[in-house]
């Protein structure tokens, strides 16, 4: 890939007219120098993530709307990893045509570090009539872009007897349709099934629980302390901290401490010169065995494999 200064004035102002637009899927390739340039790529990538991951948040903690997964970059390969079909908004994507993608092997849209995983993985996934995997991938738009996400693997058998096919594709989030008229304006009615009791949160509660939310995310090395006393602490009953979290959120707020804390930790692991032992200190885990595990679980590679 070009990589001298104008080439790379012009990815990063490429990068910002997509966030300024609401694109937060777009990623600037790290560069081997140590220039100003070069620091100013790693910042675009490190806030372009965490506005991302922030808009999630906000989709969650919406009363009015709700999140909605779309399928936006979709390709259908051959058992040789040859590109034979592309949705429209792949090319958009990619800022392409058809044309260029049809009939190319996937492997020349890759950085060289998802080549060499895409050669080690792709050759034991063909063995299998038909499996699913999460594979992390980066490919690079045809204005020399980078889009880094993890992508759905399935392999199957087409109907004609061509062979094995293999449908590759990665979800982006999407702020859904409204909800339907008539939701409370001041108050937020939180259930847990039928038999349990309603539980009505004024706005000071919904501030209450942004507050908790906030506090997590700002000292992820710190563990919390039981429900029971951080509902004293915040001023409320432990029925409506949990419920009310959920509520606005859409997980629990425990897991949700895992989740930013192995969020932040990727960030440091791919932007950072930390060592592994230190990262999962920085976010709370107990152990770098723990921190290992966790990470796995979450992204499918341990953290050592990530920053190779």
């Amino acid at each position: 890939m070009p990589n001298n200064d104008d080439f790379r004035v012009k990815r990063i102002q490429k990068m910002l007219l997509e966030m300024a637009r609401g694109n937060f899927f777009y990623r600037l390739e790290p560069s081997d120098r140590n220039d100003n340039m070069a620091s100013l790529a790693v910042m675009l990538n490190m806030v372009n993530e965490e506005i991302r991951a922030s808009f999630i948040h906000q989709g969650f903690a919406n009363t009015r709307n709700t999140p909605q997964c779309i399928i936006q970059l979709s390709l259908l390969l051959d058992s040789k990893g040859i590109v034979e079909m592309v949705a429209n908004s792949t090319c958009s994507l990619l800022s392409c045509l058809p044309h260029d993608l049809i009939g190319r092997p996937i492997i020349q849209f890759m950085t060289e570090v998802s080549q060499k995983r895409w050669v080690k993985k792709f050759p034991k996934l063909l063995k299998k009539e038909r499996t699913e995997t999460i594979l992390q991938l980066e490919l690079h738009t045809f204005e020399g872009l980078l889009i880094k996400k993890d992508f759905n693997i399935s392999v199957f058998q087409a109907f004609d007897g061509s062979g094995q096919k293999i449908l590759l594709d990665t979800v982006f989030f999407s702020k859904g349709a409204p909800f339907g008229t008539g939701l409370p304006k001041k108050n937020l009615k939180v259930t847990k099934g039928i038999k349990e009791p309603k539980v009505m949160l004024r706005p000071q509660d919904i501030q209450m629980i942004r507050d908790v939310h906030d506090m997590i995310i700002n000292h992820l090395e710190r563990d919390l302390p039981t429900l029971k006393d951080l509902a004293l602490q915040m001023g409320t009953n432990e029925y409506k901290l949990k419920y009310g979290f959920k509520q606005l959120y859409g997980t629990t707020i425990f897991r949700f401490q895992t989740q930013e804390r192995l969020r932040k930790a990727r960030t440091l692991i791919e932007h950072s010169g930390h060592s592994l032992k230190e990262i999962a200190h920085m976010t709370g885990f107990k152990s770098a065995a723990h921190f290992s595990r966790a990470f796995r679980e979450k992204y499918g590679q341990s953290p050592s494999d990530l920053r190779e």
